[in-house]
């Protein structure tokens, strides 16, 4: 939010980014209190390169197709028990 040259810092809503904080927040501490299930978020987006992908909610600016943004969501559900937990990915991080 602080990086001018990302998309989202141009959102200037209170409740999505303050909620996302607070998940980050929820993922990490759950992942440290119950091991055994994994926790973790994934953004539809390319972080490194300001990229996410077009919805209703950005108006469709999104310069990734539905599908692309679904990548690490799949790429997440698709992990192994030995798999990561408490972790932040998107469509460029590569697990399996």
């Amino acid at each position: 939010m602080t990086d001018s040259g990302q998309p989202a810092s141009k959102m200037h809503e209170l409740a999505h980014s303050s909620s996302k904080a607070a998940l980050n927040m929820i993922t990490v501490r759950y992942a440290q209190a119950l091991p055994e299930i994994k926790f973790n978020m994934v953004t539809p987006g390319e972080v490194a390169n300001r990229k996410f992908a077009a919805t209703d909610m950005n108006g469709h600016t999104g310069q990734l197709t539905v599908t692309e943004g679904t990548d690490p969501i799949v790429e997440l559900a698709m992990i192994d028990a030995d798999g990561p937990t408490g972790i932040f990915i998107d469509r460029l991080v590569v697990l399996c």
